[in-house]
């Protein structure tokens, strides 16, 4: 019957999550260092400071690397963050050279785009690998050399990490937001299917010449998609070292999340639809699986109470092995608040995946979202802005 296959389906749906998260897990061997130290250019757009953003700046000029320089790129020179960032110039003296870059306000493409477009221009003859950073991200002294090895040795043109996101607060939007984002992080890598993600990017600075970046976001909404989209149609793929795990502190209020995942869901949605179905059939498959399991039990068949059963012994194991992990790649000072939403997921599973299937949901319509206080509106995969909010 079409039923007992949709619950025997969702059961396997578990098994397979469940060895990505082992397979994860039993690759978090240690690494030898690149075999060279290439000349690094980090490009970041920034805007407003938050209450972490004097972690990142001194996580930033923290690296143990003997070759890289910074490049920020802001909107204008009001902003808030212009002041911490010529603080950290002087700090330097000189020891890491910073380039600032007045982007001005974007018209026909999302603001960070435009930032990065124009730091872009910022770049050197001699920088032979261009690192992409966000400024939300906490990078502890290894970060920029284990995000680059994979480049510097030559492997692959361009690497990519992942952020694994820590509340700071204890509500229960926060919680969900990072035990969400937490599976996400633990999922299995593969070269020739890694999205980049726009926290953590290291490009080979020759394959870069080849992407005509100037092109692929002249409109775009996301950096980091179509960044994606242009490697691949250039054949190059992308590799994500296990061990750039990067801890992103996140406060949620209910509106601030479902803002957020619609954002992330709609994007994903508009540049890379095979992940975004991909990600439906994880979302959808457990609610309908369960929604079946619990009617089947309550027409008195109790079999159907081994699917249930079945599907919460293998989350607990993930959460179990995603503690591990936790415990294994997060700086000390960030692993109790790792295990604070393992332990909220342990007993708050249906409320985490019913809010995670609405978020989805709200993603199969609607052009609008809303990213750092600006409106904007897709038309296709182009981009308008509809309202600025300017900063303060």
């Amino acid at each position: 019957m079409m039923y007992l296959s949709l619950l025997w389906a969702w059961l396997l749906t578990d098994v397979v999550a469940t060895y990505g998260v082992w397979h994860y897990r039993r690759g978090l061997t240690l690494l030898a260092p690149a075999q060279e130290t290439p000349k690094v250019a980090i490009l970041t757009a920034i805007k407003g400071v938050s209450e972490t953003t004097p972690k990142f700046l001194d996580g930033l000029c923290q690296q143990r690397y003997p070759g890289y320089r910074l490049v920020f790129s802001l909107e204008t020179r009001s902003d808030p963050v212009m002041r911490l960032i010529e603080g950290t110039i002087e700090s330097l003296a000189d020891r890491i050279a910073v380039d600032l870059v007045i982007a001005g306000t974007a018209t026909q493409r999302a603001q960070k785009v435009h930032n990065l477009l124009a730091a872009l221009g910022a770049l050197r003859d001699d920088d032979e690998i261009v690192v992409f950073v966000d400024a939300d991200i906490l990078p502890d002294e290894n970060w920029l050399s284990q995000l680059i090895r994979p480049v510097a040795n030559r492997e692959v043109a361009a690497s990519t990490g992942y952020r694994w996101q820590l509340p700071t607060d204890g509500r229960w939007p926060s919680l969900i937001v990072a035990a969400v984002d937490m599976s996400i992080a633990t999922a299995a890598r593969s070269a020739r299917w890694n999205l980049c993600w726009g926290g953590s990017i290291a490009l080979d600075r020759a394959a870069l010449t080849q992407l005509d970046l100037a092109t692929a976001w002249d409109r775009a909404a996301s950096d980091d998609l179509t960044l994606t989209a242009a490697l691949r149609a250039r054949g190059f793929k992308i590799n994500a070292p296990l061990h750039v795990l990067v801890p992103s502190p996140v406060a949620h209020d209910w509106t601030s999340l479902f803002r957020f995942a619609h954002r992330q869901y709609l994007l994903v949605r508009t540049y890379a639809p095979k992940h975004w179905l991909l990600a439906g059939w994880s979302i959808c498959l457990p609610a309908i699986g369960a929604t079946l399991a619990a009617t089947e039990m309550l027409a008195g068949h109790r079999w159907a109470s081994g699917f249930i059963l079945g599907s919460i012994g293998f989350l607990q194991m993930r959460l179990g092995i995603r503690r591990q992990i936790a415990e294994l790649l997060l700086p000390h000072a960030a692993i109790a608040s790792a295990k604070s939403t393992i332990r909220f997921a342990r007993w708050a599973w249906p409320l985490i995946h019913l809010v995670h299937l609405g978020a989805y949901l709200t993603s199969v319509t609607g052009q609008r979202f809303t990213w750092a206080g600006i409106d904007y509106r897709l038309h296709g995969k182009a981009v308008s802005v509809e309202r600025s909010m300017p900063c303060k």
